[in-house]
């Protein structure tokens, strides 16, 4: 913001609270995006991974997916041929037929949604996503849609 020396940005000005801490706000709305999560078969709590773009396609998403678990849980060998070829995936990606969901892996499986609604409270991290519930007339997609948190560090 530009300003002339006789005027103040009240924004700028630091007041005698200013120093203290500000309280967080109660929800943070993040709008949309590609939530990454990783969800191990034997506990039920699940670890975020990532967030990305919502502009992002879904398969440019889910190459992200499979790079990830791959470092993760390859050895440098099957790097060094994954890196190679996508096609040599021990674990590669799958989409779900309408480009909202993907999964990688196989315990732990990596999780790739598309979310709306994304809010941060606290270190919960809320969110909401479509699936297909009935696909009998591809032109005429019946969604149902689900909620889901995450506990996050901050």
């Amino acid at each position: 913001m530009l300003r002339h020396d006789d005027q103040t940005d009240v924004h700028c000005v630091p007041n005698a609270g200013s120093l203290a801490p500000r309280p967080h706000p109660a929800a943070i709305n993040h709008g949309t995006g590609w939530l990454l999560y990783e969800q191990p078969s034997d506990r039920p709590a699940c670890t975020l991974l990532s967030i990305l773009s919502p502009r992002r396609p879904a398969r440019n998403v889910a190459a992200y997916l499979e790079q990830l678990y791959v470092d993760r849980f390859c050895s440098i060998r099957a790097q060094l041929i994954y890196k190679k070829s996508r096609k040599y995936a021990a674990w590669p990606t799958r989409l779900d037929r309408y480009g909202l969901g993907m999964r990688c892996g196989h315990d732990p499986c990596f999780f790739g949604i598309y979310a709306r609604k994304i809010l941060l409270t606290g270190n919960i991290l809320e969110f909401e996503y479509k699936i297909v519930e009935v696909a009998d007339d591809p032109r005429h997609l019946v969604f149902q849609t689900k909620r889901q948190s995450l506990t996050v560090n901050l």
